[in-house]
């Protein structure tokens, strides 16, 4: 288990007083694989390097396990860590990079490379061991910088982007193989990173950061499917959710959001509390939950298509007001199959339990959240 409790990170003038984590709480079970994820500047790798013991926080502790590790030096935290550089020795072979710091810690030459060579089988380069890093490729050099990470038998491995510096296919690859890694030494990994795709597809749970808070800590799908507010809603999506102005209304036993192009019907089964009635609300829409309809319904949109991007497993569509008395784009996923133009007028409908309402706090709270 490692918790963070309340956790400050301020810097000093000479990086203008800026507070990089400010009250962070975070617990993390043996064995878990979790992902700080967030714009740049949210605070994500100053909580890592304040983990690794390479920063101290301002205020606060740090716990692995029962042990408070404040104070603990890097070395003395069992930890194994992975740079976005992978910072490999030029002039050392991979089996003498993977057992450096196995050496460092003063064991005998031959159980540190029977150890590296052990280390590098589970990551598939053991026909690597007598190569320099100059001749690996980018994911090769990867792997051995995860190979000397994991030679330490570490109980936490830290990643800081390590896939930043690879290629697209390149990185579908080397993120299975992390994941798989990890599952089979069931070693508690924390990763750094601001690919909202990679955090997503590779770990238990992810920390959404952003101005050194935690906006939210769930499940990926938990995240995606019910965000806790604005931000987390709007950073995550590619492409991104719908964000439309709109307000809260009552119509008899009826609740309604009305935007400047349409109402929608708030359904029975997620009615708000009468103290949001008349509030302005963000109507929050995810593309997929957009659908086009053949037979057109008082509740449709009329909408108009702007513009049409071939994405090779659907069509990502770009619709306008066609009335022009908005500027407002709003964007719908849709399959292959249908035949559409630009300047076509559609019909379009939102799945009545696939929508969201943020307030217009600071907070920017999802209303909807727990009905």
């Amino acid at each position: 288990m490692i918790s963070l409790v309340n956790i400050v990170k301020d810097y000093d003038g000479k990086q203008m007083g800026s507070r990089a984590v400010d009250g962070l709480n975070l617990e993390i079970a043996k064995g878990e694989f979790v992902a700080l994820l967030g714009p740049s500047g949210c605070g994500k790798t100053t909580t890592l390097m304040m983990l690794a013991g390479l920063l101290k926080p301002t205020s606060g502790e740090i716990y692995f396990k029962d042990k408070l590790v404040n104070h603990v030096e890097p070395k003395d935290r069992n930890i194994g860590m992975v740079f976005q550089s992978y910072a490999l020795y030029p002039h050392l072979t991979v089996r003498d990079n993977i057992a450096f710091p196995l050496r460092e810690r003063k064991m005998a030459k031959k159980d540190a490379y029977e150890r590296a060579h052990a280390t590098s089988k589970i990551l598939q380069i053991d026909h690597l061991l007598d190569r320099k890093p100059s001749q690996l490729s980018g994911g090769q050099q990867q792997r051995v910088a995860m190979a000397r990470a994991l030679s330490k038998d570490p109980e936490i491995l830290l990643l800081d982007e390590p896939m930043s510096n690879l290629d697209s296919r390149l990185k579908l690859d080397v993120r299975d193989e992390i994941r798989k890694i990890q599952r089979k030494l069931g070693v508690t990994t924390i990763i750094v990173t601001h690919d909202q795709e990679e955090a997503l597809a590779i770990s238990d749970r992810v920390a959404i950061l952003n101005g050194g808070k935690i906006q939210q800590y769930a499940p990926p799908s938990e995240l995606f499917n019910h965000p806790s507010n604005l931000f987390v809603g709007s950073f995550l999506g590619n492409p991104p959710m719908n964000l439309i102005d709109g307000v809260v209304e009552t119509r008899g036993e009826q609740q309604w959001i009305k935007t400047m192009l349409f109402e929608l019907e708030i359904p029975q089964s997620r009615r708000l509390e009468e103290q949001h009635m008349g509030k302005e609300v963000k109507l929050g829409v995810r593309p997929h939950d957009l659908f086009i309809t053949e037979q057109p319904t008082e509740a449709a949109i009329k909408l108009q298509i702007d513009l049409i991007e071939h994405l090779g497993n659907g069509q990502l569509i770009k619709l306008t007001d066609p009335a022009g008395q908005s500027d407002m784009m709003i964007r719908l996923l849709t399959d292959n199959e249908k035949q559409l133009k630009e300047h076509e007028t559609l019909s379009v409908g939102i799945r009545p339990h696939k929508f969201h309402l943020f307030d217009m706090t600071d907070e920017g709270r999802n209303l909807l959240q727990f009905q």
